[in-house]
C-alpha cells in the first residue's frame, strides 16, 4: 500500500510513518527540508523522503504517481489568526492536488481537538471529490510528546508552579500506541469514508490531575501551587519558564486549553469497539519505553 504523508515534522507525524512502515506499507514523506526529518530511514527500505513545498508548489519529481492514501497533519501553531487559517487551508489544497494526481482513494486530515477551522477544512475536502476522514485528536501520551516532556520538565523543579486555566480544564488523553491503532484501522477502510472523527482515551482528567498522578507514579513529592491565569503572551511565557519548552511551542499549548478537549464525536467506538489504556496504564508505558 503506497501511502503520501505531509506535516511531519511534528510528534506524531514521525511516529504514524514510522509505525505505518512498519506494517509494511510503502511511505512517501513530503517535507520541506530533510536534515530535520528522520535520521532512520536507512533502516527502512519501505519509507522513503521526498522535499516538497506545499505553499510554492514546488516538488522533487520523484513522487510516485500512485499513491493509495494521502495522509496530511495540520500543523500546531502559536496563533489561530486568519493568516495562518488561509496558509493551512493554501497548504491542504495544493497537497490535495498532489492527491488527485497520484490518484489517491482517501485523504485523511489529522489536526488537534480545537481546531477553529474545521469547517472550511471540511468544505475543501468536501469539494476535492476524493473519500476523505477527519481525525482531531486529544493529548498524546507517549515517550517524547508535548505533555509528556512538559511534565517531566515541571516535575524537576523543587516547586511547581501552575495557573488555574491548568487546573480547571479537561482533558481525554490517549496512548500513542491506541492513536496508532485507530489510524492504522481507519487508513483505506470504506467504513471510515467521508467521516470525522474525535480521538481520545477513556479518562476524563485535568491537567493538575495528570501531573498529580505522573508525581505519584514516578514517587515525587512536589507542592502544586496555583497562581492566576495570565493573558496569552504572558501565559506563554509563565509556561517557557516553569517547564523549559520554547515560548512558541508554550503560545501553541496554551491555545490548545482555552476550553475543555473533550471528545464530542464518539462514532469511531461502533466502528472499532477498541479498549484503551487508561490515563495511568498509558503513563507507565511511556515512561517504561
Amino acid at each position: 500500500m503506497n501511502t503520501l504523508i505531509a506535516g511531519l515534522n511534528n510528534y506524531l507525524g514521525k511516529r504514524l510513518a514510522l509505525h505505518l512502515a512498519d506494517e509494511g506499507y510503502q511511505i512517501s514523506c513530503l517535507v520541506r527540508n530533510d536534515k530535520h526529518f528522520l535520521n532512520t530511514t536507512e533502516t527502512r527500505p519501505n519509507l522513503f523522503v521526498i522535499k516538497g513545498d506545499l505553499l510554492r508548489e514546488k516538488y522533487h519529481p520523484s513522487i510516485n504517481e500512485h499513491m493509495d492514501v494521502a495522509i496530511y497533519l495540520s500543523q500546531d501553531s502559536a496563533e489561530w489568526n486568519e493568516q495562518y487559517k488561509n496558509l493551512e487551508l493554501l497548504s491542504l489544497t495544493n497537497f490535495i492536488k498532489q492527491a488527485r494526481r497520484t490518484n489517491s482513494q482517501q485523504l485523511i486530515y489529522i489536526t488537534r481537538l480545537r481546531t477553529p477551522f474545521i469547517k472550511d477544512v471540511q468544505q475543501i475536502l468536501i469539494d476535492s471529490y476524493i473519500s476523505y476522514t477527519i481525525v482531531r485528536v486529544s493529548n498524546i501520551i507517549g515517550k517524547g510528546s508535548i505533555l509528556m516532556e512538559m511534565m517531566k520538565k515541571i516535575s524537576s523543579k523543587f516547586f511547581i508552579f501552575t495557573n488555574k486555566r491548568l487546573v480547571k480544564m479537561r482533558a481525554q488523553p490517549i496512548a500513542l500506541h491506541d492513536l496508532l491503532t485507530y489510524l492504522n484501522f481507519i487508513t483505506l477502510n470504506p467504513a471510515a469514508f467521508n467521516q470525522n472523527f474525535d480521538l481520545g482515551g477513556p479518562d476524563i482528567l485535568s491537567y493538575r490531575d495528570m501531573l498529580s498522578a505522573y508525581l505519584k507514579l514516578r514517587r515525587l513529592k512536589r507542592p502544586i501551587i496555583t497562581l492566576p491565569s495570565f493573558n496569552n503572551r504572558l501565559s506563554a511565557i509563565f509556561i517557557s519558564l516553569t517547564t523549559g519548552i520554547n515560548v512558541s511551542t508554550a503560545r501553541a499549548f496554551g491555545q490548545h486549553i482555552t476550553g475543555d478537549l473533550l471528545c464530542e464525536n464518539n462514532h469511531i467506538h461502533d466502528l472499532f469497539p477498541h479498549e484503551c489504556l487508561t490515563f495511568e496504564e498509558a503513563l507507565k508505558e511511556a515512561l517504561n519505553d
